[in-house]
């Protein structure tokens, strides 16, 4: 059975827009806002961090004359307040603390991504249950955050060399968070199940991501929109916005899985049995 892009863009979207798939949003969205305010915060915090370094040291210390010096203070003065302005949302916490935030906020975000794949894998995805979501949810979590390095490693990697490989690697590897998610597997045998999984159908899957790839790029227009306007307001509508595209893409890319996975259990006509039926008066021997 091949896959069926158009058959998974429907399925997921009304998923998307159905009540479980519009709370997975919500969720999704206030991770992505978190996810914006400790990365500014980081960012002001590293640089007032570097700052503070630089006016404790004296110009001898740093081999320069004093007018680099204080040419070097002023510069970087002026960057942190350039970041400070650039940075609404950013708390005023140490980067270290910060940095802190966003691991902590990686680790939520997989767990979501994991509910997300389940909920949307149900047959009906409004009647899934609790125990069903949350099953081993530590362990698929962690396997799935792994598995995300390695696999973003991979794509960065291939593209640096050269583009194709990268895109090779997102393709034949996109369904190993459905198989840590659904089947309980470990990010290593979820890698060589979606490897097996998209042989032959890889045209199809590299169709189906870019279609969720090119959906993603209404966030970053809203997001460069509004900035022009309100930067707070550009992050608050842009999680929001980016909170559906998230779930809209685990749940295309989740059914376009469900599809292949179920094409493999059933049999092809050319391998099924001739003799699979009850048996007629003819095949009985005179």
């Amino acid at each position: 059975m091949s896959l069926d892009i158009g058959e998974a863009f429907s399925d997921g979207t009304s998923r998307t827009f159905a009540k479980n798939g519009l709370l997975l949003a919500a969720a999704f969205a206030v991770v992505t806002l978190l996810f914006g305010v400790f990365a500014q915060t980081l960012s002001v915090g590293l640089l007032e961090a570097m700052l503070e370094s630089f006016q404790g040291l004296s110009p001898q210390e740093l081999n320069v004359s004093q007018q680099e010096y204080e040419t070097l203070i002023s510069d970087l003065q002026t960057q942190v307040e350039a970041a400070r302005e650039s940075s609404p949302l950013a708390l005023g916490l140490p980067a270290g603390v910060a940095a802190g935030a966003l691991l902590a906020l990686s680790l939520v975000s997989e767990t979501v991504s994991i509910v997300a794949v389940r909920t949307f894998a149900a047959a009906d995805s409004e009647a899934v249950s609790r125990d069903r979501l949350t099953e081993n949810i530590l362990l698929a979590t962690l396997n799935g955050f792994i598995g995300s390095i390695v696999v973003w490693g991979l794509i960065i990697v291939g593209s640096v060399f050269f583009l194709l490989p990268g895109i090779f690697f997102a393709v034949v590897f996109l369904f190993m968070r459905q198989r840590i998610a659904i089947e309980n597997e470990n990010f290593v045998e979820a890698m060589a199940e979606s490897w097996r999984l998209t042989k032959g159908h890889r045209i199809e899957v590299f169709a189906l991501g870019l279609l969720v790839v090119v959906v993603s790029l209404i966030d970053e227009l809203v997001g460069s929109v509004l900035s022009l306007v309100s930067p707070i307001a550009s992050a608050v509508i842009t999680a929001a916005v980016g909170g559906v595209v998230l779930a809209f893409g685990a749940a295309v890319v989740t059914r376009g899985y469900v599809q292949l996975e179920a094409g493999e259990r059933e049999p092809d006509d050319e391998d099924a049995d001739p003799y699979d039926a009850a048996l007629g008066p003819d095949d009985i021997p005179e």
